[in-house]
């Protein structure tokens, strides 16, 4: 018996971590949220986070929620871990399958699908669809043209949409990045419904395309995401191999920074959904997006990287809770007033501070690499929606997309005028 129970461990622990098996259903996984109260707690909990079996969704953290995606073969099992030490849970997600076939369902769409390409914000899309669009909006509109700005490790192209109207350099200008964790879906398709409001509604807006270049990344992670949609929905990390003994492939891209790599909240573990590599920028992915943005780091000034979930707006630094940059108040100034805007949207309440002031430290991030060596003005990291934790219903897209956008509109806006 014990046999079989060490077998199943292992076949469940590969089937969720190793990027060359296929995870068809989640059917009768659960989310357990728990909240450590003390240091003993959270020691005690890094310790179930050794476990493969179990699939942290949040960092751990002292007294604040712990998500944990468990298999149903090891309910039992994670229930009698916790009540060893006398945590109490809820199970916030009965079956994660759930969730994941409600998310195929599309939402009731407010307009047609256009003939020209495929993307619509009533599903989520494969990145041929992205593509297809950046296709269409270069080919329609000539201040916008696109840019592979290399290769990822499984030799996709990562596309960059470039809006510069008279050309591209001479004035100020904004990156936002999407989809660095693959199974973070809401973030590419908040990034896209962005750029098309951009460019297709320009004439709302024409101010922001009149003073500001703008640079989108819909999906750095492309091998990521297309294993997340094609194999394990929940997968996060890119699918580069590093010779684990485990088969364990791919490595946290929001880890592998070179800017205080690998100084806490982050892991050697090459198992762990937080592997920040064997050294800095061993991935591709990095080195692209740095090479881009550092060649224009005079005129970027403002740089977010999109994510999921929890609703936060994270400032740097992220690799230390003992300081933070010496214009730190500036950014939290602007960041609350695009909070503001953004709850003015929808009602929606995003929580703004320094990561580990409001989440949890990680080191290796990008936002401290964008603020602390290329010296970009304002940088963040948004967390968007998170009902239903890193699956969210597709009706769910737009209302988060125009919420964010509210935020990037009123701080550029204000930035601008600072300026003048």
């Amino acid at each position: 018996m014990k046999v079989l129970a060490l077998l199943g461990f292992l076949s469940v622990a590969a089937a969720l971590h190793d990027s060359t098996i296929d995870v068809d259903s989640f059917t009768g996984f659960q989310v357990y949220r728990i909240q450590p109260k003390n240091a003993e707690d959270v020691t005690y909990m890094r310790m179930l986070e050794n476990r493969p079996i179990y699939d942290f969704w949040t960092e751990i953290s002292l007294n604040r929620n712990v998500d944990i995606m468990v298999p149903p073969q090891f309910h039992k099992q994670m229930e009698a871990d916790l009540a060893a030490r006398g945590l109490s849970f809820e199970v916030i997600i009965p079956d994660v399958q759930v969730l994941i076939e409600n998310e195929k369902v599309k939402a009731v769409s407010r307009e047609k699908a256009s003939a020209d390409h495929a993307m619509t914000w009533d599903e989520y899309h494969t990145l041929d669809d992205m593509y297809s669009y950046l296709d269409y909006l270069e080919a329609t509109y000539d201040f916008v043209s696109t840019e592979s700005i290399g290769s990822t490790s499984e030799g996709r192209d990562m596309r960059v949409a470039k809006i510069c109207k008279g050309g591209c350099g001479g004035k100020k200008a904004v990156w936002i990045d999407g989809g660095i964790h693959a199974r973070e879906w809401i973030s590419p398709a908040t990034v896209t419904w962005m750029l098309r409001e951009l460019v297709e509604n320009d004439a709302e807006h024409s101010d922001l395309t009149e003073t500001l270049d703008w640079y989108f990344l819909p999906s750095a992670n492309p091998d990521g995401y297309a294993w997340s949609r094609d194999h394990n929905r929940m997968w996060r990390k890119t699918r580069s191999d590093h010779n684990s003994i485990f088969g364990c492939l791919g490595v946290d891209l929001n880890r592998n920074w070179g800017f205080h790599f690998d100084e806490g909240g982050s892991s050697y573990d090459q198992c762990s959904e937080a592997f920040h590599g064997p050294e800095a920028y061993s991935e591709p992915e990095n080195i692209n997006v740095r090479d881009f943005v550092f060649a224009r780091k005079n005129e970027i000034v403002f740089f977010n990287t999109v994510h999921s979930f929890g609703q936060l707006i994270l400032l740097p630094w992220g690799y230390t809770s003992h300081e933070v940059p010496e214009d730190y108040e500036q950014m939290l100034q602007l960041a609350t007033m695009g909070q503001e805007a953004l709850m003015d949207v929808n009602g929606e309440f995003y929580n703004v501070g320094c990561t580990p002031c409001i989440l949890y430290k990680a080191s290796g991030i990008s936002i401290d690499w964008a603020h602390g060596e290329a010296g970009i003005e304002f940088v963040v990291s948004m967390e968007l929606r998170d009902l239903g934790g890193f699956i969210l219903p597709s009706d769910q897209i737009i209302p988060t997309a125009e919420e964010v956008w509210a935020f990037h509109t009123t701080v550029l806006r204000e930035m601008s005028a600072r300026r003048k």
